[in-house]
This record gives C-alpha cells, sequence and structure tokens, in this order.
C-alpha cells in the first residue's frame, strides 16, 4: 500500500521534532531534574508525545489520497474512541465510587457528564465503523491540494483542523478526570503532565492554523446554499470556537501559574512566572473548569449538528467534504 506524501511530509516531520524534543527540552530547562508528580521514566511525557503523533496520523490518514489510506484513518479513528471507553472502565471508573472532595457546587456532575462521554465516544466508535465499511466500497483517489480553494480546504488546514480536534475531544474527559482524583494519589500529578502538554500543543496548532489563514491560504467562503443567517451563525461561531480554544489553555497556565503550580510541556517543567495569588487563582480556576467548558459543550455541539444538518437534511452534498475526505 502506497503511503500518500501527506502522511509522509506531516508525520514524520512532526515525529522528528517531538521526538528531538526530547533531548533538547530537559537541555532548555535549567536545573532540570525529575519531580515528584512525573511517572517513573517520565512515562507521562511520552504518552503526551503518542497522543499527538497519533491524533496527527489520524487527520492524515482520514484525509490521504488512496481509499485505503482513508479506510485506516477511519479505523483507527475508530480505535481510538474504544480506547478511551477502554481507559475509563479499566482506570477512571474506580475514582468515580472516592472522587476528591467537590471544591465548586458543579463538580457533582462530573461523573454524570464523565460517563456521558464515554457513552458518545462508544456510539462515535460504532458510527465509525459504519462509516469504515461503507469507505471500503469505493476505490477513488482525492487529489487534495496543499493549500485551499474557493469551496474546500486543503491538506493543511483539514490536518490542523482534525488534529486540534482529536486533541481537545481528548482533553475534556481526561481534564475532568484530572480533577476528580483525590489529593495525594500517586498517579495525580501524570495526568496534569499529559493534560498541560497537550493543551499547550493545542494552543500551537491553533496559532499555527490562524497564521495559515491569514498568510498561508485564505478560508474558503461559507457555503452558496447556506441561508443568509446561517451564513452568519456559522461566521460567529467559528470566531467564538477561536476564542475557546486559546482561551482555555491560556486560562488553565494562569491559573496554574497564580497558583504556585508548575505548567508542563512534555519533558519541559516552567516555573511559575506570577506572585501566587489564591482569589486570582479562583477566579481562572472557574474560568477554565466550569465557564470555558460548559460554552465549549454549546458551541462545539452546535458545530457538529449543523454540519450534519447541512449535510442529511438540507442535503448539500459538500458540507462534510469540505474537510473531511
Amino acid at each position: 500500500m502506497k503511503i500518500s506524501k501527506l502522511f509522509t511530509s506531516t508525520t514524520l516531520l512532526t515525529s522528528i521534532v517531538l521526538l528531538a524534543s526530547t533531548f533538547i527540552t530537559p537541555a532548555l530547562a535549567a536545573g532540570h531534574t525529575h519531580n515528584s508528580w512525573r511517572a517513573p521514566g517520565d512515562l507521562d511525557s511520552w504518552a503526551s508525545i503518542f497522543i499527538l503523533i497519533a491524533s496527527l496520523m489520524v487527520a492524515a490518514f482520514v484525509n490521504g489520497r488512496e481509499s485505503r489510506t482513508r479506510i485506516i484513518g477511519t479505523w483507527l479513528a475508530a480505535l481510538g474512541c474504544f480506547g478511551v471507553v477502554a481507559w475509563f472502565g479499566v482506570y477512571a471508573i474506580d475514582t468515580l465510587d472516592n472522587p476528591r472532595e467537590h471544591v465548586l457546587p458543579v463538580d457533582a456532575a462530573k461523573p454524570i457528564l464523565l460517563q456521558a462521554q464515554m457513552l458518545i465516544a462508544f456510539v462515535v466508535g460504532l458510527a465509525l465503523l459504519v462509516v469504515a465499511r461503507w469507505q471500503a466500497r469505493r476505490t477513488d483517489r482525492l487529489d487534495i491540494p496543499t493549500h485551499n480553494t474557493p469551496d474546500n480546504y486543503g491538506k493543511v488546514s483539514r490536518i490542523l483542523h482534525w488534529t486540534i480536534a482529536i486533541l481537545i475531544i481528548l482533553l475534556v474527559p481526561m481534564g475532568i478526570f484530572a480533577t476528580m482524583i483525590p489529593e495525594g494519589t500517586s498517579f495525580r500529578g501524570y495526568y496534569y503532565v499529559t493534560h498541560k502538554s497537550l493543551g499547550f500543543s493545542v494552543l500551537i496548532l491553533v496559532f499555527a492554523r490562524l497564521a495559515w489563514n491569514i498568510w498561508g491560504s485564505r478560508r474558503p467562503a461559507l457555503a452558496t446554499e447556506l441561508k443568509l443567517w446561517e451564513r452568519r451563525l456559522a461566521h460567529t461561531m467559528h470566531i467564538l470556537l477561536y476564542v475557546l480554544m486559546i482561551g482555555l489553555p491560556i486560562s488553565g497556565f494562569m491559573m496554574s501559574d497564580f497558583g504556585g503550580a508548575s505548567s508542563h510541556f512534555f519533558f519541559w517543567d516552567i516555573t511559575p512566572f506570577f506572585e501566587k495569588s489564591i482569589p486570582t487563582r479562583d477566579i481562572l480556576g472557574l474560568m477554565h473548569k466550569v465557564v470555558l467548558p460548559y460554552l465549549l459543550y454549546i458551541f462545539l455541539g452546535t458545530h457538529i449538528l449543523g454540519a450534519l444538518k447541512h449535510q442529511f437534511i438540507d442535503k448539500h452534498e459538500n458540507a462534510l467534504r469540505r474537510m473531511v475526505s
């Protein structure tokens, strides 16, 4: 099977950069030592790298040129969904019976919220298996340009979009679970290292996508089939999603910083920049753990439902194909 140039140019380059960072970033962090909140052998950082590379691989494969490549991408996406469900059943479910003491009233909803997300992951995994079966009937080759076209997104935009989407979908349950782990639990810090490393990765990728849209290749115009109010709503939704994708990692970083806790970017521990301030930390914590996540649920859900509506109800044949093959 031929591996598409899309996968070769994107995944291999990213792998080299990330693997190089395992040696470069410890050298940049003066006085770097293994901290007690890290997993033995920096397994949490290695897990973060694996998740990032896997996300890039799925994003590249589902937009591959060859039909077989796209099928593999769909299977990998389904496997990821079932993997999250398996993680919940094996590692996370015990914490639901003995969670950390509630800090905010909404913390009581976290077990139900986490269970709902696992159910959604399972259903999406099944749906992806159906999609893979449908893809198996197709043998067409797709020549997706690197740059955006007036009607569709190019390879770069598609890879960035789906990599960011996959990481956010993983970060949400991971963040909820991390805050449920009781204080003093040995593995509590491991989840925070992974969560913060991937959060920084999302922030970098979002800025990369913005730079690409501004200087590299302009976004395609909204579909002409959309009504005026739908176009305005879609434009507003895109702006709000960008605000959330930037606001969530920044608020998380600032919350940790004002709380006196280090942030983590793979093997690099970032000591706080600001003087510790519990009131400021609590305000940022409210934004990062409550306000912004629930807004993300609303806007992301609306974004997904809107795309499905245009594709299956309004019968806009190009609605989903603009961003995924």
